[in-house]
């Protein structure tokens, strides 16, 4: 994997080791923004717990980066990109934004957020080539065709 690439997806390690630190430690930050007033003892293992999905992206991301081949690290990268567009993004836009009362200056943002890194995440998918095609054998291991 070419230097910039590795670069973007430290980036993107920092950024899921600042938000486990938030959801663990202080996690009234991110409950502002939903309407249900005092953050319960439920809530806050809610949020515990969605801090332990990051630490799983952390450790996913991490491994993919070491990979050797680009047609490995692609499937996971672009399968935590969809995650983050599909699942997180168009969910809180489509469902969640009205169900929860959140802003929608918040909603826009959280959405926002999640938007730009799984597109982000994409364009790291999209240039990273540098490995075998998914569909043959690295040289060493290739077979002599049978006569």
């Amino acid at each position: 994997m070419r230097l910039p690439l590795r670069v973007v997806l430290w980036i993107y390690i920092v950024f899921n080791v600042l938000q486990t630190a938030v959801l663990s430690f202080d996690p009234e930050i991110v409950d502002r923004a939903y309407r249900g007033g005092e953050l319960t003892p439920t809530r806050h293992f809610q949020w515990w717990a969605i801090a332990g999905y990051h630490v799983l992206i952390i450790a996913i991301t991490y491994v993919a980066m070491g990979l050797e081949r680009a047609a490995d690290r692609r499937k996971i990268i672009v399968i935590n990109a969809l995650m983050y567009i599909v699942w997180d993004a168009a969910a809180q836009v489509v469902h969640w934004g009205d169900a929860i009362g959140m802003a929608t200056a918040d909603l826009v943002t959280n959405a926002g957020v999640s938007f730009v890194v799984g597109i982000m995440l994409l364009v790291v998918a999209k240039l990273d080539r540098d490995g075998a095609p998914a569909n043959r054998a690295p040289a060493a291991r290739r077979r002599a065709p049978v006569e």
